[in-house]
């Protein structure tokens, strides 16, 4: 993993998100219900603002980003699209899958779409 040191300006240090996926349960006769949703973990990242050419492409594969959530490593669990970050009271939803650059395992960047209206 990166070990070196990371110079960061005042308002780009790593955050804590906690991670929420909506929880589904079967009734007796089959039917799938959601009882809310459920915390699942916590990761630390760094929030950054999509480009306005990343915005622009994935609005045009029909999923809009407004935010990249960047990860040092991996979360120690799975994180997938329609989960939910959460940092205060913004929350951000995970629109693709997580894409780590490489392959290496160094980095995980989530692109996401900032709601206030859920």
């Amino acid at each position: 993993m990166f070990s070196g040191a990371i110079h960061m300006m005042p308002g780009q240090e790593f955050r804590t998100f906690t991670v929420y996926r909506d929880g589904e349960h079967k009734t007796a006769s089959g039917r799938v219900i959601s009882n809310g949703a459920e915390p699942i973990g916590e990761i630390r990242a760094v929030l950054a603002a999509a480009k306005p050419e990343e915005t622009l492409r994935w609005r045009q594969l029909e999923h809009p980003v407004s935010h990249k959530i960047i990860q040092q490593g991996t979360a120690a669990f799975e994180i997938k699209p329609g989960d939910s970050l959460m940092h205060g009271e913004r929350r951000y939803i995970i629109q693709t899958a997580p894409y780590n650059p490489g392959g290496l395992n160094h980095w995980t960047i989530y692109y996401c779409d900032e709601r206030s209206d859920i």
